[in-house]
């Protein structure tokens, strides 16, 4: 049965709306097998941190991963009570049966709450077009996302983090929400058993390469 992720189907949607993505950058990045960057880092250590927080009141230093985060703000973002939750769920599709499989950083009642990291906030294009929130959404029946958005400036050479903002950006489950993601679904694993062996090649070679 194939296997796809809600990571998966935001490539799919940046593939489809950027005038400049190309088909072979959404086969590399269906691979996945391109190397962290040094911004994926700093928002990986801020999720590690979101995960073990104890207190929702955050300001000062965090050394985590060996990324230094510094939240130069007063922010409180009422952090969930489930924290790095793991859903999935199956899809029928043309090109056969696809479970979506994916994790959120938080769930509380009909709530789901993500963290971003981000050194410009641009709601419209990468938050309110998202797939990632209508995902989570309709996987687990909720009816609320939360994005807690922190904008701050990533310092690759010192690993350090300067964060300077906080947004709260909310969306809401609609009534054609589920049809619109098992169409998304659907048009993914058409690409992905399309060009499988291109994405086979992808993965067998980085394998190679370790």
């Amino acid at each position: 049965m194939l296997r796809l992720s809600v990571t998966d189907l935001e490539s799919l949607r940046y593939f489809k709306s950027a005038e400049d993505a190309s088909l072979d950058k959404l086969i590399l990045d269906l691979a996945h097998v391109s190397a962290p960057t040094a911004k994926m880092e700093a928002g990986r250590a801020m999720a590690k941190f979101f995960e073990g927080a104890e207190c929702d009141s955050i300001i000062g230093d965090v050394k985590i991963d060996g990324w230094t985060l510094c939240f130069a703000l007063d922010a409180e973002i009422d952090l969930p009570q489930v924290r790095e939750m793991k859903i999935e769920q199956e899809f029928s599709t043309a090109s056969g049966p696809v479970v979506l499989v994916g994790k959120v950083d938080g769930f509380h009642g009909v709530t789901v709450r993500d963290q971003k990291l981000t050194e410009s906030l641009d709601a419209e294009g990468r938050y309110t077009d998202s797939l990632q929130w209508r995902a989570y959404l309709a996987m687990l029946g909720a009816k609320r996302f939360i994005y807690d958005v922190f904008v701050g400036k990533v310092v690759e050479e010192e690993r350090t983090v300067l964060i300077r903002e906080y947004h709260r950006l909310p969306f809401y489950a609609y009534p054609d929400m589920q049809s619109d993601i098992t169409r998304a679904v659907g048009e993914l694993a058409e690409i992905v058993t399309r060009y499988q062996d291109k994405i086979e090649a992808l993965r067998t070679g980085a394998n190679h390469g370790k």
